[in-house]
């Protein structure tokens, strides 16, 4: 076995691609990844013959396939939306997985494909053009056209044909066209999971709401799945980034024949696990939990007793704060001492902790994590997580604690925990909006912004007694202020 996997990532952000790398490594198994210069840069799509010719020429040398079949078949989730390619030229470059088992027929090829999503504002960043203009109608529309045909409420028919009549047709037709078309290649692809092309395809949902088109299509495509007994090889699911970190540990897994680790869940507010929906997601957090951890391969312990490790979930008793939007949570209830004085102890005895920091959407909370950082193990913390949606947090945890090596800490598991705590309960919940103060007065250049972001993260670092480590060569991935790269460097002694 040559012990590396090849990814194909959904675009060149660091937390999609180069960071699968550190993870690949808790594993001691090697990630063969594509140029960035190939990959999809926000709107601008992929080098898809570039992709394809890169695939063969890696495959011999690889043992198993983690595949965006976005970026295979489009470009990459932002083209998904904006691509005005046919569905029969789109399923043609999906016949590359067919070549590839032919080639490769022992070794398993998983793959992804996002449900289009539906955004609900007027931003056209990651949307067709005319979302600037009709993107709260197409959402209203969507949304209680939905639920009008689950319950039949006169109201909402009411409200989906107001919200429809106030779009021009030829958007309502280009719009309805273009999510058949996606819907079709979701189908082309449950075909090749149903013949054995792939073995293992998730079909995320990204950025949901209750009800709309795309829940729809995800229903009819659940139906499809049991009726074809295709349940054991095709998940569908909230989430999206953090798909190909689940499916890495699940694929090293499976061809290392690694027991599903066995993880207690530990809720910061117990009821919570029945009572939040998350932003930007469709059913309960304990749902979003169990099944984020059965994506990576592990699974959710009965007791103490008969756990490897413990899970802690930080939600906040109350519906999720969003540090982008940004909105505050309703009332700030304090932390529960008790709660992360129980964490430590187990700690303590020698029980792996891993944090899912979900109180907000996009980023952490600095409530909770200064109290957990001056009780927990930092050198013993299997994950922590708390960026974009609670599904991308989740996903990227349970990953870490499928093949985190317990009981001793590693090098590439301390650099997932600092670059995460460094984005997430750092970034992302705080100095983010530091910075879009300074770009919308206009004080800062994004160059100004990463300097600023350099000294003040370092700062934070060493006032969390976080060791030994600086951040440096800080970059924008898309050159805006919702997601920031960085690299790790041992600090001078």
């Amino acid at each position: 076995m040559n012990k590396k996997l090849l990814v194909l990532p959904v675009d060149g952000r660091p937390v999609v691609r180069s960071q699968l790398k550190h993870l690949a490594k808790l594993a001691e198994w090697d990630i063969a990844l594509p140029p960035i210069s190939m990959l999809g840069y926000f709107r601008e799509a992929a080098d898809r013959d570039g992709i394809r010719d890169w695939l063969l020429d890696q495959a011999d040398g690889v043992d198993g396939f983690v595949l965006s079949l976005d970026t295979l078949i489009y470009g990459g989730l932002v083209a998904s939306r904006i691509s005005t390619d046919s569905e029969g030229s789109l399923l043609a470059r999906a016949g590359l997985l067919k070549t590839l088992k032919r080639r490769c027929p022992s070794k398993p090829i998983c793959g992804f494909l996002a449900t289009m999503r539906i955004s609900n504002s007027n931003m056209d960043e990651e949307e067709k053009e005319y979302w600037s203009s009709y993107g709260e109608r197409i959402w209203k529309w969507s949304y209680h056209a939905d639920k009008h045909s689950v319950h039949g409420d006169e109201n909402d028919l009411r409200l989906s044909q107001e919200a429809k009549s106030s779009i021009p047709a030829d958007i309502r037709d280009d719009y309805l066209a273009t999510r058949s078309r996606n819907a079709g290649i979701a189908r082309g692809m449950l075909e090749l999971a149903k013949d054995g092309t792939v073995q293992h395809l998730v079909l995320p949902q990204d950025d949901n709401a209750p009800y709309g088109f795309n829940i729809a299509e995800a229903r009819a495509l659940r139906q499809r799945v049991n009726n074809n007994n295709l349940r054991r090889r095709v998940e569908i699911r909230s989430g999206a980034d953090e798909v190909a970190w689940t499916l890495t540990a699940r694929t090293i897994s499976h061809l290392e024949k690694r027991p599903a680790r066995n993880v207690y869940l530990s809720w910061h507010h117990p009821r919570d696990a029945e009572t939040i929906i998350p932003r930007y997601e469709d059913q309960p957090i304990g749902i979003a939990v169990n099944s984020q951890l059965r994506a990576a391969g592990a699974k959710v312990a009965p007791d103490i007793e008969n756990a490897d490790l413990v899970l802690g979930i930080h939600t906040a008793n109350q519906p999720q704060g969003d540090w982008a939007i940004p909105k505050a949570l309703e009332r700030k209830n304090p932390i529960r001492p008790a709660w992360v004085e129980e964490l430590a102890q187990w700690q303590d005895h020698g029980l792996p902790i891993a944090i899912a920091d979900l109180a907000y959407a996009n980023g952490g909370d600095p409530d909770f994590l200064d109290l957990a950082l001056k009780r927990l193990n930092l050198e013993s913390l299997v994950a922590y997580g708390a960026w974009n949606t609670a599904s991308n947090s989740l996903g990227t945890v349970a990953a870490q604690i499928q093949l985190s090596p317990l009981g001793r800490p590693s090098a590439p598991g301390m650099e997932l925990k600092i670059t995460r705590l460094a984005d997430d309960a750092f970034y992302q919940s705080g100095y983010r909006q530091v910075i879009r103060q300074k770009l919308a007065a206009g004080a800062w250049t994004l160059d100004r912004a990463k300097q600023a972001f350099r000294a003040a993260a370092n700062q934070w670092l060493r006032e969390h007694s976080i060791p030994c480590v600086e951040i440096c060569n800080v970059f924008f991935p898309w050159n805006r202020s919702f997601e920031i790269g960085f690299d790790l460097k041992s600090a001078e002694k």
